[in-house]
């Protein structure tokens, strides 16, 4: 009997206690979690932080000048990242044309001079990264990469004149470290020629691979 009448009257203090207590401090107090997890903020340093826009790279491959045998070509590029979709890119290449068929088989003629099979062009070109991703040498390393189309306009000197040359093609880029990236690429350059004869489009295919640096 006594435990019953403890039982009724704490019951009835719950009750009063619930009565008289805001609805706002009851209504806080369903809100609150019963386990507050422990977090403490982690200060960011803003030296980590990658903000590098410049690429300066290198570049060697070979390059089909038409009529004129192919060649090795090399040379460097400047690019600076508008944002992560779009760059700008500043080139120039250097290469040597070979003999014609034509001088080949007349044997002593020459089309050329030397100085005049110097192959240099030059050209300012507008990227987009089309398919960004990652690359896996293993489980446990992966490269950040980007597959991009890029055109651009210019000019090339060859055959004893500078010709408008206009320029498009493609690369995939492997991101080996925050700072350092492997190209490799392929590039058509178009410009009007006549040394053969009749003027025509001449259409120079380029491939190669290179190395840059971001600053």
């Amino acid at each position: 009997m006594e435990n019953r009448t403890k039982h009724l009257f704490l019951n009835g203090l719950y009750l009063s206690a619930a009565l008289l207590m805001p609805v706002g401090a009851m209504a806080a107090d369903d809100d609150r979690p019963l386990i507050e997890p422990d977090v403490t903020p982690v200060p960011v340093d803003e030296s980590l932080i990658d903000t590098e826009n410049f690429e300066v790279g290198a570049f060697v491959g070979f390059l089909t000048i038409e009529d004129f045998e192919s060649s090795l070509v090399y040379g460097g590029k400047l690019t600076y990242h508008l944002s992560e979709s779009f760059f700008f890119e500043a080139g120039v290449g250097f290469a040597e044309a070979g003999e014609t068929s034509f001088e080949k088989l007349a044997g002593n003629v020459e089309v050329l001079t030397e100085d005049e099979r110097d192959y240099t062009y030059y050209n300012i070109n507008l990227g987009y990264n089309v398919l960004p991703g990652e690359a896996f040498l293993t489980e446990n390393y992966a490269f950040n990469t980007n597959f991009y189309l890029i055109a651009g306009a210019g000019a090339t000197d060859f055959a004893g004149d500078t010709r408008f040359t206009v320029n498009a093609g493609a690369g995939y880029q492997v991101l080996l470290t925050d700072s350092v990236a492997v190209h490799l690429g392929v590039r058509q350059h178009f410009y009007r020629i006549d040394v053969l004869g009749s003027e025509k489009t001449s259409i120079n295919t380029e491939v190669s691979s290179g190395l840059s640096v971001f600053f």
